[in-house]
């Protein structure tokens, strides 16, 4: 070894012994300070001091020093917008995870916007990748008739082999390179359930191999959506960081009492994802419906159609609404108190379901009116 490389590999190495040593005196001083008296603290502090003297400064400027730290304006400027498969649910080009309970639908949700965004978007080709029905529920569900009407666009895998897992990683290798081929085509891909189709170790889910294709698939243009459970606690099932490593998460819930599914966003990130809701009949998507009036209990629903069409006939002061639910015998078939009912017409005037004012001239009465 020539004796200027030999020379100045020492002085890096020194540099480095000069660092963990500082790192060690920050560690003795910080933890364990206690086990010292005050003329050992005092030496301790004047050493670091004296190592600190030895470091050699960078002589580069503050922008050379941090220049691939600090973002430039043409960095910024030539940003891509974000794209949406479908506004305010799904973004292009990122990780998300809906997960909720059993039966609460994630996966009648996912397969209608499978529909939705297939009908819309002519450059999107769906893979979906279900471990948890098979043919026969298939069938009911109408996922036949979707692979016959989109042919090559729509592929849907799941059939029982072998290793199902081995199997679903070959796929999203396969599919990071037509991604990466074929950049005209946008290739969204569902896994459902994610702890039926993602590697393990000790029986839970390896989080070193965590969304290790997924996140080649975005990086190559691609989308990638994982349906999740709840385990039996209501609790997220398995690794929290399934939640954390992606780029946004929706809680799914059932909400029996209006025959309706909701979607909660949890993890935003950067998208501005919104909270939806979805009339359902005989457990069949139906139709989108307001989510406040949704995400709420039957007797309160009921209360607010109940007020939006009194209301509509014209203007009613608090007593004589409180008057009309008394007769029409809505706090007895709904075990409702009188509170909680104006309770209620406060928080709909303050959700603009209706609006009112209180009158001085009327000894302060309150009218609500639309």
């Amino acid at each position: 070894m020539s004796e200027i490389l030999t020379k100045i590999k020492k002085k890096i190495n020194f540099q480095y012994g000069l660092n963990r040593q500082i790192e060690e005196i920050n560690y003795i001083l910080s933890q364990k300070k206690t086990l010292l008296d005050d003329k050992e603290i005092d030496e301790l502090t004047q050493e670091k001091h004296n190592l600190e003297s030895q470091i050699i400064k960078s002589k580069l400027s503050f922008e050379d020093q941090f220049n691939d730290f600090i973002y430039a304006y043409e960095e910024i400027n030539k940003a891509k917008d974000i794209n949406w498969l479908i506004d305010g649910i799904l973004p292009e080009q990122t990780i998300g995870v809906l997960y909720g309970a059993s039966g609460s639908g994630k996966s009648s949700l996912m397969i209608n916007y499978c529909q939705y965004i297939l009908s819309k978007i002519n450059e999107v080709h769906i893979i979906y990748i279900d471990a948890d029905m098979n043919a026969n529920k298939l069938k009911q569900i109408g996922i036949g008739e979707l692979i016959k009407k989109h042919k090559e666009r729509f592929v849907y895998a799941g059939k029982q082999v072998t290793n199902i897992v081995a199997k679903t990683q070959e796929l999203l290798k396969e599919i990071i390179e037509f991604q990466n081929k074929c950049s005209r085509k946008k290739y969204l891909v569902v896994e459902d359930s994610l702890t039926l189709l993602s590697q393990k170790k000790n029986g839970f889910l390896d989080t070193d191999m965590l969304y290790k294709y997924e996140k080649q698939i975005r990086e190559a243009g691609g989308t990638v959506i994982l349906i999740h459970h709840l385990n039996k606690n209501g609790v997220f099932a398995d690794s929290q960081q399934i939640e954390n490593f992606a780029d946004y998460t929706f809680l799914v819930e059932r909400n029996d009492f209006n025959n309706c599914i909701l979607l909660k966003p949890q993890k935003a990130s950067r998208f501005d994802i919104q909270p939806k809701a979805y009339k359902t009949e005989d457990r069949k998507i139906i139709d989108e419906i307001d989510f406040s009036m949704a995400n709420i209990s039957l007797c309160e629903s009921n209360f607010v159609k109940i007020i939006v069409d009194l209301l509509a006939d014209g203007e009613m002061n608090q007593s004589e609404i409180m008057k009309y639910l008394k007769q029409s015998s809505f706090f007895t078939k709904f075990g409702v108190g009188e509170k909680k009912a104006i309770g209620w017409l406060e928080k709909w005037a303050k959700n603009a379901k209706w609006s009112f004012e209180q009158r001085a001239n009327e000894k302060n009465a309150k009218y609500f009116f639309i």
